[in-house]
């Protein structure tokens, strides 16, 4: 991924006024496909390039059935596309916005925890001085 996304704080601030009640379905159903943490090793490991049904089945350790499933899912979403060769299938991402999404999520989840490390350092520093 070499593209660079710039995003205003003015289009943060008013990404609502412009947002009907279909799109928030829309945008509520994608954080419902990134909320199942399989799907997310998926994506993490389609990031590098793209992978057969067995390369994933062997990265993330589950069943075939199963990968399978949440591809098929994915694929459905327009988040991964698919390309067979022969008998092999391979996927790939196909919306980069949920790598971004998911970036943006992480860093926000290591920021928060940070704080509250730092919370509880100070605590335990006071309560014990």
């Amino acid at each position: 991924m070499s593209k660079t996304v710039t995003i205003t704080e003015e289009e943060v601030k008013t990404w609502h006024l412009n947002m009907p009640d279909e799109m928030l379905v829309a945008v509520s159903n994608r954080f419902k496909l990134l909320s199942e943490p399989m799907r997310l090793k998926i994506l993490r490991f389609l990031c590098g390039q793209e992978h057969t049904v067995q390369e994933i089945v062997n990265e993330v350790n589950t069943s075939q059935a199963n990968i399978s499933k949440h591809l098929a899912l994915m694929h459905e979403c327009g988040v991964v596309s698919r390309r067979k060769e022969g008998l092999k299938c391979y996927y790939r991402i196909a919306d980069e916005s949920v790598v971004y999404s998911c970036y943006l999520s992480s860093k926000s989840v290591v920021e928060n925890l940070q704080e509250r490390l730092c919370w509880v350092q100070k605590i335990q520093t006071n309560h014990s001085a």
